[in-house]
């Protein structure tokens, strides 16, 4: 009985570990589909001339989860009278807890919402783009990072329900 008990140990830090792994590989793929997503938001302003409600209902549809509920809370709070910038602010306070991202990811996500919906097309191509540039920097650094970091997490788990473990007995 007492060896199952510190086999549940070392398998429940085991999982602990791995789940804050898958969670530190999810980050690159987010802002890689960010960047993604505001290319298209760019071509549906700039090209499209499209609202900026519409751009967004338009997002929603062609992004994965969790962008998906983010753009869709966002067409939302812009549709119900919100400003650009307010909904922006808004959607990712709400929005956050379902991401991996990193506070200094947010702040460059955020910093776009200032902008949106003030400006003509040329100043929010402008802006947008400047965010996909200074996004795919944070990515480049994030996919260095991700995959050392994972095997750390992983590895600390197991070696954490072990020496638990070792400091029982």
């Amino acid at each position: 009985m007492l060896i199952a008990g510190y086999l549940g140990l070392i398998i429940g830090f085991g999982c602990l570990g791995l789940l804050k792994a898958m969670q530190i590989k999810r980050r690159p793929q987010e802002i890689r589909e960010m960047i993604n997503a505001l290319a298209l938001l760019d071509t549906e302003i700039f090209w499209g001339s499209t609202p900026l409600p519409e751009a967004f209902a338009i997002l929603k549809e062609r992004v994965e989860s969790p962008w998906q509920g983010f753009f869709s809370q966002l067409e939302t709070s812009i549709r119900d009278g919100d400003n650009a910038a307010s909904a922006w602010k808004s959607t990712i306070q709400k929005q956050r807890k379902k991401f991996s991202l990193l506070e200094d990811d947010w702040k460059v996500i955020s910093s776009l919402g200032k902008g949106l919906g003030r400006s003509d097309r040329n100043e929010q191509h402008k802006q947008l783009e400047l965010v996909q540039r200074h996004l795919n920097s944070v990515a480049e650094r994030a996919r260095d990072n991700a995959e050392s970091k994972a095997k750390m997490w992983s590895y600390l788990g197991f070696l954490s329900g072990m020496a638990i473990v070792i400091f029982i007995m």
